[in-house]
């Protein structure tokens, strides 16, 4: 995602710049999807979704540096919407996605059950930036940007998080 001049035709409109671009991104885009939706159809056509509104205001993107984090920010947007029309709630069962690990079957078994349980103790913005921190490995900069929230929050929802996490999680080991 080093080239800023693709970028820029992308935000002017240009398809086949806008094209290569999301193209890089797509399959993180995915798997953020996926982790809300649960579901394969469900997160592809989350993608298309985002897709579309990231064509549509592209133009309003002001820093081209961070188009991977906005766009990632659409894709959580576009998550979240798709739940609430559907009529079904954020939640985070399913982190296949977010527990990969070499070790054995059994193992990475128990690894993605505890880490759900974890997760699910959390609410929507504590899961948000605990995925993108530790999944994706967004800077806290990054993870302001993308939420659209002070860095300072960002950081205070991380704490929060990791302090519910320390506290509650406990009874997970």
């Amino acid at each position: 995602m080093n080239d800023k001049g693709l970028i820029k035709r992308a935000s002017r409109g240009d398809r086949e710049a806008f094209a290569k671009v999301f193209s890089e991104i797509e399959q993180e885009l995915y798997r953020v999807a996926y982790i809300y939706v649960r579901n394969r159809d469900d997160a592809l056509d989350v993608v298309q979704e985002t897709a579309l509104r990231c064509f549509e205001s592209a133009q309003m993107l002001r820093k081209k540096d961070y188009f991977r984090t906005w766009a990632v920010r659409i894709a959580i947007n576009c998550a979240i919407d798709f739940l609430r029309k559907s009529g079904r709630e954020v939640s985070f069962e399913g982190g296949e996605y977010i527990a990969q690990t070499t070790e054995s079957a059994e193992s990475e078994a128990v690894s993605r059950i505890t880490l759900q349980s974890l997760l699910n103790l959390l609410d929507a913005p504590e899961k948000t930036v605990i995925i993108l921190k530790y999944h994706y490995g967004y800077t806290f900069a990054e993870i302001s940007q993308a939420l659209k929230i002070p860095l300072g929050t960002a950081k205070s929802i991380h704490y929060r998080a990791i302090k519910k996490l320390r506290i509650e999680g406990g009874n997970y080991e």
